[in-house]
């Protein structure tokens, strides 16, 4: 079985007053066009990390058939974020499909391939580029969750990719939405044309 992380506990704190989760786009919220996109797919579980804002996202959002995390230490950054979802997980995970909230462009298609890819060698790591970038979302095999759980990693989750880069399997794919992560208010208007 494949799961999927989402990462959505941080403050948004260049978004000024706004929740990056609670932002628009195409008419829903980032986190409910991720959940949506991500439920296209053959993953098991979905597991929402949430922080900063956890009580106003719950307040706002029917969050039905998701798993819920709460991330009380969010300020020590993404990747304390990444090990509360990899602690979630139903014992049956083979894999972790894992995005930022701030990546809501990234096409169904894009998240289809990926698990398409995945499946086929379920020992990879598995991650998006887009015009020779790499980008969001990665998917790391289940062998992986114990290094994600207890190395010592000042680089987050890019030192295991660059520790283990030779099961790295890159997929190109026509989708900008990749390497588009929305941190400010200006990336916001300029991406989505502040919807």
């Amino acid at each position: 079985m494949l799961s999927a992380v989402i990462l959505a506990a941080g403050q948004s704190s260049r978004m000024g007053n706004s929740i990056k989760a609670l932002l628009t786009v195409d008419g829903v919220t980032f986190l409910e066009k991720i959940i949506n996109n991500i439920g296209m797919t053959d993953v098991g579980e979905i597991v929402v990390v949430l922080g900063a804002h956890y009580k106003k996202i719950i307040e706002t959002l029917r969050l039905e058939n998701i798993k819920v995390v709460r991330n009380e230490d969010w300020k020590t950054g993404q990747l304390s974020s990444l090990r509360a979802g990899i602690k979630n997980l139903d014992g049956r995970s083979q894999g972790v499909l894992f995005t930022l909230v701030d990546h809501p462009l990234v096409k169904k298609t894009t998240y289809r391939r990926l698990v398409e890819v995945w499946k086929k060698d379920r020992t990879k790591i598995v991650i998006p580029s887009y015009r020779g970038r790499k980008g969001h979302p990665a998917i790391f095999p289940e062998a992986l969750y114990d290094k994600v759980l207890n190395e010592e990693l000042t680089d987050g989750a890019r030192g295991i990719i660059k520790k283990e880069i030779e099961s790295v399997k890159f997929v190109p794919v026509q989708d900008g939405g990749v390497v588009e992560d929305i941190d400010t208010m200006n990336d916001y208007k300029r991406l989505t044309g502040g919807q």
